[in-house]
């Protein structure tokens, strides 16, 4: 059971259940381990009493990571052992209060990153000089609409086809003193890029010659006739030549573009005048209909490279030249798709990029999401490749082919260009450049799209909401997962369903149902992780959602003061999910909801900014579009939700109460049967994803729980206006019966109205769902939805492998890569650091040993040896950095350490402590769970052997030898010792693993770090007094606040006695000697309210040499 412990003066204990009820809870004082994991919270103390406990919390062991497997070792002859996972926290200090950002934290892209040698340096994968630092890229095509698909309309990004017009006015103003002239000309041009100049002339009409109109209408101005005349020109295809036509109305005339879309969107008709204009008007506008540029892919591009596009325009077909040093860019933000036979494809260029044979500069790939070469096929996926491919798919959009075309039609002028293409492809980065330094001023309304500088997240969903009250809906709660980090958003989502609206005018509420569910299943296969039957939202209730999951929230404060950041708790009620916890709404906690509320939907999901002008500016070839910075408005897919929950066509069509509204977990790949049994949509993965949102000077890459605020550059902010991304069941078009209710016998024509508008209509008993539907039994089964969690990051680096991994490779070369790495501010040894002063704390946790598998750079050891002297009832098992034969320190599993440089590297180090115990060599082990061979460093074992022998023996024994120092879980040694590598080990107090022949692999050796000659340079002795000093003070814990008077120093000392004469019969000591009384305990302590006592204790030695004399005789050999 998952045990957290604050303490004040005298002993409180609370506890924390993340994992549920359990039938034992930990028993006796805990081992320490901090290390990382799959999952589970971060920098939070949890006390198990099982290793199947733990991996309820922090997931199984995957033959990676040394603490589970160290967990798993203590926890075979042990029941207590506190976890602290490390993830990335940047620096550890609070975050920046004008940024956001965190120091050391996250990654930047397109930074030059570690290199083989250890340290920042240039990607070695770019050419020459580069092309300056990578960037964040949105690659996306314009899409429209497949016949019978409203994908892009119900969201509101698509509009109906409708063309451009414009208004011209001839007349003079009121100041005019001038007379429009002879040969004044008025230019316009039409949705096909095409321009015409008329000439107002008195004389001849044609294509050629101009306009003509009489000399007085143009002398006089007569804005009547000029309309006239004006219209009858352009509708004559004899003169005009433009795809237009005009209506005359007084002295106006309306113009309109024959071709629907945003390609009529064409700039205002220029007039010339020799005198003062007479003309007057406005841009072409009000075309809509075409297609919308769709964002499909977010792309990390690494340093040194530019990513663009091949179009078929202006030179930009050519490709970069492989191991090319030129800094020429060549391709633009635009390029060209072949649509040839069905095709999607279109060629992404890496500027700068060196390219190999098997990673060109230049890659052929497909918008269509069926296709073999699927851009999220070709492109690299893979962090750790970033550099070695120069790119990184972050993310991807799919959209099946027969829902959305990859079209130009409407918005883009018709054109003929090379190999039938069309310009219809992009790949945007910010309008803020890139500085040499790394990202400019940001600007207040651009996104720093570069910046992932944040400490570790946990992933959380969108608010669940009421039924509207009057204009809008009330927030209700939302879900958050348990544990920190990234992965959690994709491992499961949340269901609500069997809501229940209460028919008592005594108790307003209604009752509700919600379910953890596996984040790929199907509603016709659920697979239910946990569920909570009927919540409630009265806080009176036993069922109150917050009571029934767990509200309660354990932190460290990392964004306090340094001095002041602790183990916090928020929340109330103790959580009993191993998933998740509820966060109640302020208009919850504030009982401002009214009883009546249910949850009913949920806030428009966290979205990306794109639009707006926010991205590249106009691209080399910007006659290609209707409107030069219509692909600044690309924007992310709508998030999918099911448009019905009928299933089949005609006669067969039925309604399927196995379905759920909400989040859509197949992909949509019919238009007839949405519901048709395809594939589990891999974008959700993408819609799910952590991008940041911790910016304080700008905004946010992504934004959400955000309704209301205003629409800023261009872009809409608000979730819940973003594609009409708020959910409710309200927004169900139901049939209704005889009693006006929702008939339960009609959910197959029931459907999903994204953007909420449904008029009532009595001739077909349609409306919109209402929570008073939820009286008939049979709609409640209808009525329930599924949502995301959205988020979680890790904190880390995911371009460098040991980064991520917060290794001790990592740790070592943020210090010798200080002024790059951050030193003892850099990550990895900042989160370690932060995880110690955490063990440190006496008032959170109760420990008796502590380790930090396979950190064995100084920077932490060291910290961890002050850490535990400072708590004086704990002690360290600790690793030690190896050396091979050239002296190096090892860091590969291709360096074979070397005993005697390691031995010298060690002393050299100089420690003196008697808290805490070293030991060689590394071992390998059979991992717990893969069940595979897995090399560990040897806290891993020996901490296994402290079980041991506190499990057959006392801590005052020594955990060595044959029998209480036997590592029986060790497959084998990864370096062999001979005689003089044990002398030299022990002489350098370092405790050797060692095998003699005929006995199992032992601990041969018990020293601890101390210098001085003493008992305390014994690990028996150094625990026997740990063990002491924590019973005494457990005692002492009682007499707090009692009398300070003679009866109370011998009730202490009675007390004591026994425990120590427990050791003594024990064989922990020979002798001691208690002395509480008047001689130890001074009036001025009696005073200042002290009690001060001596104890005195004479340690067993145990034996470590054996000297045997040999007598050879001709008798015989005696001994």
């Amino acid at each position: 059971m998952a045990e957290l412990t604050f303490k004040s003066a005298g002993v409180s204990t609370r506890e924390i259940d993340l994992s549920g009820p359990t039938p034992t809870g930990p028993t006796g004082v805990p081992a320490g381990i901090i290390g990382t994991s799959l999952e589970g919270p971060a920098f939070v103390p949890l006390t198990f009493a099982n290793y199947g406990e733990f991996k309820l919390a922090y997931g199984a062991s995957d033959g990676t990571k040394f603490g589970p497997i160290a967990v798993s070792q203590w926890l075979k002859n042990a029941q207590a052992v506190t976890y602290v996972r490390v993830l990335g926290a940047g620096d550890g200090k609070k975050r920046s209060s004008s940024t956001g950002n965190v120091t050391n934290a996250g990654f930047v892209v397109g930074q030059s990153n570690v290199q083989d040698n250890g340290a920042v340096g240039v990607n070695p994968y770019a050419n020459a000089g580069g092309l300056g630092h990578g960037r964040t890229y949105f690659l996306g095509c314009f899409m429209s609409e497949s016949a019978g698909s409203t994908i892009f309309s119900d969201a509101g990004i698509q509009h109906a086809s409708a063309k451009a017009t414009t208004t011209l006015t001839f007349g003079k103003t009121a100041t005019e003193t001038g007379l429009l002239a002879q040969n004044d000309t008025l230019a316009i041009t039409d949705s096909t890029g095409t321009s015409q100049t008329y000439t107002f002339k008195n004389s001849g009409t044609s294509a050629a010659t101009g306009l003509a109109v009489s000399a007085a209408a143009i002398a006089a101005s007569n804005g009547v006739q000029l309309a006239t005349a004006l219209a009858a020109v352009i509708n004559n295809a004899s003169f005009s030549p433009l795809a237009i036509s005009a209506t005359a109305s007084t002295n106006t005339v309306l113009i309109t573009q024959v071709n629907a879309g945003g390609i009529g969107n064409k700039a205002a008709p220029t007039e010339t005048s020799a005198g003062a204009n007479n003309i007057t008007g406005s841009a072409f506008s009000g075309g809509s209909g075409g297609s919308v540029p769709i964002l499909r892919g977010v792309i990390l591009a690494s340093s040194g490279v530019i990513l663009s596009l091949s179009g078929n325009f202006k030179g930009t077909n050519t490709a970069p030249l492989a191991g090319s040093t030129s800094a020429v860019s060549v391709g633009d933000i635009t390029g060209s798709v072949s649509l040839t036979a069905g095709a999607q494809d279109f060629v992404l260029f890496m500027n700068g990029y060196k390219g190999t044979t098997s990673n060109p500069t230049a890659m052929t790939a497909s918008f269509d999401m069926t296709a073999n070469n699927y851009f999220a096929n070709v492109l690299n996926t893979d962090p750790l490749k970033t550099e070695e491919q120069g790119h990184l798919l972050y993310g991807s959009y799919d959209i099946h082919p027969v829902i959305a075309k990859v079209t130009g039609a409407l918005t883009f002028t018709p054109k003929t260009y090379l190999q039938d293409c069309e310009p219809i492809a992009m790949i945007l980065s910010s309008s803020v450049a890139r500085v040499a330094a790394g990202i400019a001023a940001p600007s207040a309304t651009v996104p720093v799209y570069e910046s992932f500088e944040d400490r570790f997240s946990s992933a959380k969903s969108p608010y669940v909401i009421s039924q509207g009250f009057g204009a809008s809906p009330y927030d209700l709660f939302r879900i958050k997962a348990l544990s920190d980090g990234s992965g959690l958003s994709t491992k499961f989502k949340v269901s609500i369903e069997n809501i229940v609206k209460s028919n008592s005018s005594a108790d307003n509420f209604g009752t509700f149902d919600l379910l953890i569910r596996r984040f790929s299943d199907t509603d016709d296969e659920r697979v239910v992780l946990e569920s909570f039957r009927g919540l409630s939202l009265d806080p009176g209730s036993s069922r109150y959602i917050a009571r029934a999951i767990g509200d309660q929230e354990i932190l460290f404060n990392f964004d306090n003061d340094a001095d002041s950041q602790k183990i916090v708790v928020d929340g109330t009620h103790t959580v009993r999910s191993r998933y998740i916890r509820v966060q109640m709404s302020d208009d919850m906690k504030k009982k401002q909801v009214p009883d009546e509320a249910l949850p009913l939907g949920f806030r428009g999901p966290s979205h990306l900014v794109t639009s707006g002008s926010l991205l590249d500016a106009v691209p080399n070839n910007p006659d290609a579009f209707g409107e030069e910075d219509l692909h600044r408005r690309i924007i992310e897919p709508p998030f999918p939700y099911r448009t019905t929950v009928a299933q089949g066509t005609g006669l067969s069509k039925r309604s399927d109460a196995n379905l759920y509204w909400g989040m859509q977990p197949n992909t949509r790949a019919t238009i007839l049967t949405p519901n048709a049994n395809t594939p589990f949509n891999e974008s959700l993965k993408t819609f799910v994803k952590y991008f940041p949102t911790h910016r304080k000077d700008t905004i946010n890459f992504s934004v959400g729980g955000n309704d209301g605020v205003a629409d800023q550059a261009g872009s809409v902010l608000d979730s819940d206006r973003f594609n009409s991304n708020k959910f409710s069941l309200e927004k169900i078009q139901v049939r209704t019966g005889s009693d006006t209710f929702a008939d339960p016998e009609y959910w197959l024509s029931a459907s999903y109205v994204r953007n909420g508008v449904i008029a009532a209509n009595e001739v077909n008993k349609t409306r919109g769902f209402s929570v008073n539907d939820l009286g008939v039994v049979g709609n409640r089964k209808y009525s329930k939805f599924t949502l995301p969690l959205q988020g979680g990051f890790n904190g880390v680096d995911i371009f460098n492998k040991d980064k991520r991994d917060l290794t001790n490779n990592a740790a070592k070369r943020e210090i010798d890569d200080e002024t790059n790495q951050g030193g003892t501010a850099g990550s990895t040894i900042s989160a370690y650091r932060k995880a110690v002063d955490i063990m440190a704390s006496t008032s959170d946790v109760d420990i008796q040993l502590l380790t930090v598998p396979g950190i064995r750079h100084a920077s932490v050891s060291d910290y961890a040896i002050d850490a535990m002297e400072n708590r004086f009832d704990a002690m360290l098992i600790m690793d030690i950095e190896e050396r091979d034969q050239f002296n190096t320190v090892v860091t590969s599993s291709l360096q074979n350490p070397h005993v005697a440089n390691t031995v010298t590297a060690f002393k050299n180090r100089a420690l003196d402590s008697s808290f805490a115990a070293v030991y060689f060599p590394d071992v390998t082990v059979t991992d717990p769970d893969t069940s595979a061979l897995v090399s560990v460093p040897p806290s891993v074992v020996t901490i296994g052997a402290y079980s041991l022998n506190d499990r057959v023996g006392h801590p005052w024994f020594a955990p060595a030898g044959f029998t209480r120092g036997v590592l029986s879980t060790v497959e084998t040694t990864n370096v062999s010792l001979n005689r003089t590598n044990l002398d030299d080990l022990y002489d350098a107090d370092i405790n050797p693993l060692a095998q003699y022949p005929g006995r199992p692999l032992s601990i041969w050796g018990q020293k601890t770090l101390l210098a001085a000659n003493s008992a305390l340079d014994r690990v028996n002795v150094r625990r026997l007094l740990i063990d002491v000093r924590r019973k005494v003070r457990a005692v002492a814990n009682t007499l707090l606040f009692e009398p300070n008077r003679i009866e109370t120093l011998d009730r202490f000392s009675n007390l004591v006695n026994p425990i120590l004469q427990a050791v003594q019969d024990g064989q922990g000591v020979d002798r001691f000697k208690v002395i509480i009384d008047t001689t130890t305990t001074t009036q001025a302590d009696v005073e200042n309210n002290t009690i001060r006592g001596k104890i005195f204790l004479q340690p067993t030695k145990s034996v470590e040499f054996v000297a045997l004399d040999f007598v050879v005789t001709n008798a015989g050999t005696t001994i």
